[in-house]
């Protein structure tokens, strides 16, 4: 039996601004007599809360398969809008690694910086003082980037209204002649690291010296995209997890490197005609890799300046710690800093196992994720939700993808249709609406709606062991319809059909370990 922290959860309703109710449907329409229901959770149509950007995760890394059949399965699985979940975000891995011949494991060369014959960097001086680099988007992970970019735009109609890009370096180019990057030093922990120039995308700093150069350097990169990757780029992330010391490509950053850096780049993008902040390309930061992060060393220090804070566009966060969250909100947590900011909040990878992580594929694990989801959007208040890998080609590799595309297979996990119950029907520029909390433990709930129509979904989650029986009012409106879509152990994002509406209100049966997402239109 899993052990709860109950004076937590109870916290958290006591303070949440969303409704949580119970997740799964079996004969909706019987569940009509006053006696069997165990709450009345009121969705108040016209309360709006934060605007939602969309779903979706990353390439990185990863190609799709060789079998045009298989890729196009994958391609439509995850951002069909009526035969997948309608994914409309793609984060991109930017290819900044660098090995050289002798070095260790000199296979490990993107080969995007284009190097004159002692390996320095070829590039141009400019009259205003800035460099254009030599870039080779021909590079094996951008050439994966763009045929999946091709492949959703290929989904017309029936893929994303408007395709989000977004582009995060795991680490500045370095390599053994160029040294762009330093030795980390005076830090508290193992932070502390002397350059191995024989792998130098591993951990270390950018020197200060090459601020201007990396900002040229991102420039050119946005400033191209759209003409070498077909689409346009719509988010600049400036480091992928920069204070989590790890064996791979990596860097570090300081909360006030990641300011001066951006203060670099509102000087130094628009000189190279790349506006960036609000009304151009946008700007996120920190991409830390947990919800526990502390905000006033890591990200406040961005947002106290006037000229960073101008640029930022986005505060992206990872949640590796939900696992180990013993409570069921799997890491999320309050953020008054982020809200008040103004800046879009968006979760952009999370994956893996953990003692508070449900093993395997199944629903379990799928309801954790669910949880994860409801959480954010309802206590966080983030704007978009991305897990790591879209999918992988390695079938061993069960805890970082949402699915398995192995030889001529493709298996989708439950989490994927976890994500789908929201990203479907959740739709970009839709707004996350007020409901009642549930004082069901282990039923949660959260409603939708399009500002611009009568539209509503409101997805709701049972992880109990047990049925539930609910009743959801819309006061001062009446429901016009509701269809019903449901994932259990059995099933996977299944229509059930037209649920049974009196005026404003419905009753729902919901069945143990299951979500399901109402969507329709009100009055």
């Amino acid at each position: 039996m899993r052990i709860i922290n109950i004076a937590a959860f109870i916290t958290v309703l006591l303070t949440l601004c969303a409704c949580s109710s119970s997740g799964s449907i079996n004969k909706l329409s019987d569940t009509n007599t006053d006696n069997e229901i165990e709450e009345t959770l009121n969705i108040n149509f016209n309360e709006m809360r934060q605007e939602i950007d969309g779903f979706g995760g990353s390439n990185a890394w990863t190609r799709l398969p060789d079998n045009p059949q298989v890729a196009a399965n994958v391609v439509r699985l995850l951002y069909s809008r009526t035969e997948g979940m309608g994914f409309t975000i793609l984060r991109n891995r930017i290819p900044f690694r660098e090995r050289l011949p002798g070095d260790n494991s000199p296979g490990l060369n993107d080969g995007f910086m284009v190097r004159k014959s002692d390996h320095t960097y070829s590039y141009t001086e400019n009259p205003n003082g800035t460099k254009t680099f030599d870039l080779n988007w021909n590079s094996w992970d951008l050439s994966a980037t763009r045929n999946l970019i091709r492949m959703i735009k290929n989904l017309g109609r029936d893929g994303p209204e408007e395709l989000v890009l977004m582009s995060t370096p795991w680490t500045p180019p370095s390599n053994r002649v160029t040294q762009w990057k330093e030795d980390v030093t005076g830090l508290r922990g193992n932070l502390n690291y002397a350059m191995d120039w024989s792998k130098p995308d591993v951990w270390g700093r950018l020197k200060r010296e090459h601020y201007n150069d990396y900002a040229d350097l991102l420039a050119d990169y946005a400033a191209n995209f759209q003409s070498q990757m077909g689409h346009p780029l719509s988010i600049l992330s400036v480091q992928n997890e920069p204070n989590w010391k790890v064996d791979y490509e990596s860097a570090y950053w300081s909360g006030t490197d990641l300011r001066d850096f951006i203060k670099v780049i509102a000087n130094r993008f628009p000189m190279k005609n790349v506006a960036v902040g609000e009304s151009g390309l946008g700007i996120m930061m920190p991409e830390f890799e947990n919800f526990n992060i502390n905000f006033n060393e890591m990200i406040l220090p961005s947002l106290d300046d006037p000229v960073s804070r101008r640029v930022i566009t986005h505060i992206g966060l990872h949640q590796y710690n939900g696992a180990s969250d013993p409570s069921m909100r799997a890491g999320a947590i309050e953020f008054p800093g982020i809200i008040e900011s103004g800046k879009r909040f968006w979760q952009t990878e999370v994956s893996g196992s953990g003692a508070h992580l449900p093993r395997g594929t199944g629903i379990d694990n799928a309801l954790y994720y669910a949880r994860m989801i409801h959480w954010d959007m309802t206590l966080s208040q983030t704007n978009a939700f991305l897990f790591w890998w879209l999918w992988t080609n390695n079938s061993s590799n069960t805890t970082g993808s949402l699915i398995i595309a192995d030889g001529n297979r493709v298996t989708a996990h439950h989490r994927l249709y976890a994500m789908g119950q929201f990203s479907r029907f959740v739709r970009p520029g839709w707004r996350r609406i007020e409901c009642d909390a549930s004082s069901l433990w282990g039923v949660f709930l959260s409603a939708y709606r399009n500002p611009k129509t009568k539209e509503i979904a409101i997805v709701i989650i049972n992880d109990r062991y047990a049925e539930s029986t609910i009743s959801l009012n819309l006061p001062g409106g009446e429901f016009d319809r509701l269809d019903v879509w449901r994932t259990s152990e059995s099933e996977k994002l299944e229509p059930l059909g037209r649920q049974r509406t009196t005026g404003g209100k419905t009753d729902i049966l919901l069945m143990p370990k299951t979500m399901i997402t109402l969507y329709g239109r009100v009055k």
